[in-house]
């Protein structure tokens, strides 16, 4: 079995600077990082991470942690975080482990017992929340954290996410300039994350600069309630909807009163496949591979000591 003291007496190197280069320490000079990975890989050398993670008292594994609710395992947005997710753990010899539950203290149980039991050290939540309890708890626990969506105002930790201003602004235009939508609403759950409250920022500054007078959804799942709004908003003709399943939802509450009248709808996440949808129906790419990945290397890459700490990552959007 080839050694680290293989490699180094193979390259004249001392011990230590091969540990770091294959522990892709930024102290050791990117020449000899790719030096000596090259060497090991041409050696076949196998690192022993079962050795490494008890020396560290921590397991090579990333919880990731999925927000409570109901839709959480029907989003293909979800999917395709995870994707990304893993794309980068499996190149670092990671694997994840999940946290899903029912309720709060399902998901709280849950993490306690991954840090506690399995030693993990490294989480990603796959969503942002003012005082949520989970968050409250990695932080007590002094353990790493990543999430998916920044944090609300006052609140600060590392996160991944969309200019969702930017985001909301540009759907909104999207419809009023290449569809010519005069009265174009604005789609929201009640729940008031973060991202949601950004892309409503973002559609009423784009109605603004249109002159037009923006109207507001705050859906409750209540069809009635939908239908009775869609009859007090006749001049209706677009829909930027938070989501596309709220879009989608929406859609069809529209064209189930107005049968022969069309509407443009505009989603984000494109997460539905194309024979729910039609030529009325447009979504925004968020990128959640892209946004999986980076979250990744936000939590697992530590800047030398003369780098610039990144606390965020912005990833870019792109209308379908």
């Amino acid at each position: 079995m080839v050694t680290i003291r293989d490699i180094a007496r193979r390259l004249g190197l001392s011990v230590s600077t091969v540990s770091r280069a294959l522990n892709d320490n930024k102290r050791i000079s990117l020449k000899t990082r790719r030096s000596v990975k090259k060497t090991a890989d041409l050696m076949g050398y196998q690192p022993n991470y079962n050795a490494k993670n008890l020396t560290n008292r921590e397991a090579n594994t990333v919880g990731v942690v999925f927000p409570v609710n109901n839709r959480v395992v029907e989003n293909i947005f979800y999917v395709g975080i995870l994707r990304g997710i893993n794309a980068q753990l499996n190149s670092r010899n990671y694997v994840l482990s999940i946290a899903i539950g029912d309720s709060t203290e399902q998901v709280i149980e849950n993490v306690k017992s991954m840090i506690t039991r399995a030693q993990i050290k490294h989480f990603i939540l796959l969503y942002s929340h003012q005082n949520d309890p989970v968050i409250e708890m990695l932080q007590k626990e002094n353990v790493d954290f990543v999430t998916i969506g920044k944090p609300a105002a006052g609140q600060d930790w590392l996160y991944v996410d969309n200019d969702n201003v930017q985001a909301g602004f540009d759907g909104t235009n999207y419809l009023i300039d290449h569809y010519q939508c005069q009265n174009p609403i604005f789609v929201q759950t009640h729940n008031g994350w973060p991202y949601e409250i950004d892309r409503r920022k973002g559609y009423l500054a784009a109605m603004k600069q249109a002159g037009k007078s923006p109207v507001v959804l705050s859906t409750q799942e209540n069809d009635e309630l939908e239908d009775q709004f869609i009859r007090d908003n006749p001049q209706m003709d677009g829909i930027v909807a938070i989501d596309d399943y709220s879009g989608l939802q929406m859609y069809h509450r529209f064209k189930m009163i107005n049968p022969n009248k069309n509407v443009e709808v505009l989603g984000y996440n494109n997460s539905l496949p194309s024979e729910l949808t039609d030529q009325h129906f447009h979504s925004v790419d968020i990128h959640p591979d892209e946004m999986g990945q980076s979250a990744v290397k936000l939590l697992l890459d530590k800047p030398a000591e003369d780098e610039q700490v990144i606390d965020h990552i912005i990833v870019g959007h792109e209308i379908l």
